[in-house]
């Protein structure tokens, strides 16, 4: 089935008035209406990702984020003069983000509201990107935190029930993530330990595919969420041993019972394997 592209989306958002483009203090993009009507101003946030007493949550060379204000600020470091050249001819990640996100809480899938999508040039060359978005709130738990309560029981039916739900509506939405590890979802756990409300953060790099997503597609991203989650344990619930061709199996059982796809076969055991055993040069699993 076709589905809107990215620059589809955009103009529609520009179109029926939900946002809107801003321009000053060298920044220039697109700022939820509402948002900025309740009196906010885009470039005093957009400023304050140098506050000192902002919450930091990321510093790398690429990407730095930081929370201040409830509200969470990240920004794209190009890292010279031609990367920034390179990026005139791309749609900027920013506006990508802002469609993705759109197009995840049209199919109700939680993910945080991007509330600016912006870019600041030096000479008329891009030199930064940024995103602004709600934080999360308190109740919702990145489930790299949680990975040692999933490891057994119900727990982790409810786990993989859920994370594959949360999948299958997103290819459904022709919404590829990119980078779908257990620290990019998140979920609501209740007092009696129900888990549900099962969403997404950081959309850097998500596609948005016009047409009905291919299934060598789907297969990669169901490997980096269970060779995430097979990590994750590993590393948080070293005691429980978790077969590997168990946890293949029921992620691809639930895929098919809720798509129709199966994913299951040496293709998607090779993935998982390669990505469960690799190791980053940052030195991350």
């Amino acid at each position: 089935m076709e589905q809107p592209g990215m620059p589809e989306i955009l103009e529609s958002l520009t179109e029926n008035g939900s946002y809107i483009p801003f321009e000053g203090s060298g920044y220039s993009g697109l700022v939820r209406r509402e948002w900025m009507h309740a009196g906010n101003d885009p470039a005093v946030i957009l400023n304050k990702i140098n506050d000192p007493d902002a919450r930091r949550c990321k510093n790398g060379r690429k990407v730095f984020a930081v929370v201040a204000d409830g509200v969470f600020i990240k920004r794209y470091n190009f890292r010279g003069y031609w990367n920034g050249f390179r990026k005139l001819f791309k749609l900027p990640r920013p506006e990508r983000v802002l469609a993705g996100a759109v197009r995840l809480r049209e199919f109700e899938i939680p993910t945080p509201e991007v509330l600016v999508a912006a870019r600041r040039t030096r000479f008329r060359i891009p030199y930064e990107d940024f995103v602004v978005t709600r934080e999360l709130s308190s109740l919702q738990l990145p489930l790299d935190k949680l990975a040692a309560e999933f490891a057994q029981g119900d727990p982790y039916r409810q786990f993989v029930s859920g994370v594959t739900a949360l999948l299958v509506k997103m290819h459904a939405a022709g919404v590829e993530h990119g980078d779908l590890s257990l620290r990019n979802i998140f979920c609501r756990k209740s007092p009696v330990g129900i888990y549900s409300g099962w969403g997404v953060i950081d959309l850097d790099g998500c596609k948005i595919h016009v047409e009905e997503m291919p299934e060598p597609r789907r297969k990669r991203e169901l490997a980096r969420v269970i060779s995430s989650f097979l990590r994750c344990v590993k590393a948080r619930a070293p005691k429980v041993k978790l077969d590997f061709d168990t946890v293949i199996g029921d992620f691809t059982r639930k895929y098919k019972e809720l798509s129709g796809y199966n994913l299951a076969g040496s293709a998607l055991d090779n993935r998982v394997g390669y990505l469960t055993g690799r190791i980053r040069k940052d030195g991350r699993q």
